[in-house]
């Protein structure tokens, strides 16, 4: 009997001591982006979640230091405030450049396809409206593919749902 109140009270309370630590990719140095609770609904995104970014400076048990850039020394934030927390995967060049122009394709192709007209005389037309949605993609994907190149954004991975 004494060892199913322990059995018991051993599975109640570990998991408690679990949840408020940080993964262990968590460490000084990475650059990470946190969500923690705002008190009012905001305007911007994310509603009632304030956003963070910066790079962890120490984990304490259940305590994040971060440096935040632009302010003068470390934001202390507790694991029981966080709703969410990301870690970057850096900037890539690659795969903005990818993704964009996928998104760009998609957008080429609907455009060109909605505003093909094969009766107008001036301008550009063609025949059907799945030549003009091809012709729309590989514009779309080119101009796409140049704006993730040249405007690389940063990538995220979430490590805290």
């Amino acid at each position: 009997m004494r060892s199913l109140i322990v059995i018991v009270i051993f599975l109640l309370v570990i998991p408690r001591f679990a949840g408020a630590q940080f993964p262990a990719e968590i460490q000084p140095g990475t650059r990470v982006r946190v969500w923690i609770p705002e008190a009012t609904r905001q305007e911007e995104e994310p509603v009632r979640r304030q956003l963070i970014r910066g790079t962890v400076e120490s984990v304490d048990r259940g305590m994040l230091r971060l440096e935040v850039p632009g302010t003068a020394g470390s934001l202390a934030i507790p694991r029981a405030a966080v709703r969410r927390l990301d870690v970057s995967r850096g900037v890539s060049p690659g795969a903005s450049m990818i993704e964009r122009a996928a998104g760009g394709a998609i957008g080429g192709a609907i455009l060109f396809g909605l505003l093909n007209d094969p009766r107008r005389t001036g301008g550009p037309h063609y025949r059907t409206d799945w030549r003009a949605a091809g012709v729309g993609a590989a514009w779309g994907g080119g101009i796409g593919a140049v704006v993730g190149l040249i405007w690389p954004y940063e990538r995220w991975r979430r490590v805290i749902h």
